[in-house]
């Protein structure tokens, strides 16, 4: 039995490059940093005082719309309804059971657990009501939304915004949801910069994917919204952004934050969704690199682009966007697919910022210093996370 194509019908970004996926997209091609200095808590016992910060405006803007929410359901609200606003459809208070949803995170709404404890702190209670936007979150977007089909809230580390493409995916294949609106987001708070300090895969200074010099990542904030969807034949709807063909996701189970040997959860998992897709290696002409900067990552990844893709993978680019809009966390994976469907669409290729020298044990065109024009009609993306999550999504161009 043939499955029902999926497509992109969809997009919402909001990160620290600012609002908007054609705003966001334009400024990458024009070789823009959001890594700023982070003025939203104290970070003087931070060694890296930096962040992916979302732009003050923008942030103004969305606490002025959303104005008793959390600062990550702002966003993701911000993001979805202009996803549901490029497919044509607007946020409605009527459910729709057809309407998937499935929202991607590594910390959740954690600016309300920390009212929660500055409430504790200040008058020695909690008031239940104030837990309400944490425990009700989900089904707060899925009302706001009107999505009345299957949702669910998932956590896969930072591979989570792939992760959620390829459930809606599976969903709409499974005859479960004829659109599902996928959305990865995180918020920076004092309380997760502190741990992921304490991981201590931050960078010092700058994110320097596949050069000698790199050092770690920096992370940023942000919500990535793709509404996807189910297209029969003889369907009148308008043609999808990009096609899904493929996704897939694994676990390396190998160790709890180190990568295995040559990365081989992510080759396999980058294999699968080919398989998924019904392509093969040699169809892949663009990828989308998980990239984060640190020491381990990107030279393992390197490996495993080689075990995968062999001596083509000199004359394919790659891509490393985190260099540009930080490591979005749960929201990774979604932006960065975002980004590779507008590679697809406008045959322009952000370029790879902090990189001034190539590793030789990585040995990849990762797109240094400019942007460059180069039509691309198949791409892949990969994501990896803490606890061994993989993650990859096939991408195809609209002939």
């Amino acid at each position: 039995m043939s499955r029902i194509p999926v497509g992109v019908s969809g997009m919402g970004l909001v990160c620290s490059l600012g609002a908007g996926v054609g705003n966001v997209f334009e400024r990458m091609c024009q070789g823009a940093c959001g890594i700023h200095p982070i003025d939203r808590f104290p970070v003087d016992s931070y060694a890296q005082k930096s962040g992916g910060q979302v732009p003050a405006d923008v942030e103004a803007d969305l606490r002025g719309r959303f104005p008793d929410e959390d600062f990550a359901a702002a966003m993701v609200k911000a993001a979805g309804d202009e996803a549901l606003a490029r497919a044509g459809a607007g946020s409605t208070t009527a459910p729709d059971d057809r309407l998937g949803l499935v929202l991607a995170t590594n910390f959740g709404p954690l600016e309300t657990l920390e009212w929660c404890w500055r409430e504790r702190i200040d008058v020695d209670t909690i008031d239940p009501e104030t837990f309400a936007a944490f425990d009700g979150f989900l089904e707060a977007g899925a009302a706001y939304f009107g999505c009345g089909g299957p949702r669910v809230q998932l956590s896969l580390s930072c591979a989570s915004g792939a992760g959620a493409i390829a459930l809606a995916k599976d969903w709409i294949q499974a005859g479960r949801a004829d659109r599902v609106l996928a959305i990865g987001y995180d918020a920076l708070t004092e309380t997760c910069w502190c741990g992921l300090s304490n991981l201590r895969t931050i960078s010092p200074d700058c994110v320097r994917p596949f050069d000698p010099a790199r050092s770690g990542t920096i992370f940023g904030e942000g919500a990535a919204a793709m509404l996807l969807s189910g297209y029969a034949p003889g369907d009148q709807a308008p043609p999808p952004l990009a096609w899904v063909p493929g996704s897939a996701t694994n676990n390396n189970a190998y160790h709890m934050t180190a990568p295995s040997k040559e990365a081989e959860g992510s080759r396999q998992v980058m294999a699968d969704a080919l398989v998924d897709a019904e392509l093969t290696p040699n169809d892949v002409e663009h990828i989308c690199a998980h990239a984060t900067s640190t020491v381990a990552n990107d030279v393992t990844e390197a490996a495993a682009f080689r075990n995968l893709f062999g001596d083509r993978l000199g004359s394919m680019t790659v891509s490393a966007h985190k260099s540009q809009i930080g490591h979005m966390m749960g929201g990774a994976g979604l932006a960065e697919a975002i980004v590779t469907v507008q590679i697809l669409r406008e045959g322009r290729i952000p370029p790879t910022l902090g990189h001034q020298e190539l590793d030789p044990a990585c040995a990849l065109d990762c797109v240094p210093g400019k942007p460059r024009s180069q039509e691309v009609s198949c791409a892949i993306t990969n994501s990896a996370g803490i606890g061994g999550n993989n993650a990859s999504v096939v991408l195809r161009a609209v002939s």
